[in-house]
């Protein structure tokens, strides 16, 4: 009986060692979340003041160009040329989305260290 009693309590040991483990590196990977939400949050607030700002500074700047190139025509011509010029700020502007959609895809992903080491804890058990 003492031997059952025995391997229990080794068995009741290595389990409590085991979840100890388990809530260590649980409490390790929060860490590194909530680090990576920091450092995250900052790069994306980064990325959406730079878009904001360089769009107002290109949509004014086309504006005051358009305006001037269709002041320049002659009047029976200024209004295919604001069409033009319409277009030709429209086709900008998409590739300017494109650009910006082409940045924000190539970065690494939100999370990405966190969920890296969350898959080789899944590994290691």
């Amino acid at each position: 009986m003492s031997g059952v009693g025995t391997a229990l309590l080794e068995l009741a040991g290595a389990v409590g060692r085991l979840g100890g483990l388990a809530a260590e590196t649980l409490g390790d990977r929060l860490e590194l979340l909530a680090l990576e939400l920091r450092e995250d949050r900052v790069r994306v607030i980064q990325l959406l003041i730079l878009a904001i700002l360089g769009s107002a500074l290109v949509l004014c700047g086309l504006m005051l160009l358009m305006a001037a190139v269709v002041y320049a025509l002659p009047p029976e011509r200024r209004l295919a040329g604001l069409v033009l010029l319409a277009a030709a700020a429209l086709c900008a502007g998409g590739a300017a989305l494109c650009a910006l959609r082409r940045r924000l895809n190539s970065g690494p992903g939100l999370f990405a260290q966190s969920l890296a080491e969350l898959k080789k804890d899944k590994a290691c058990f």
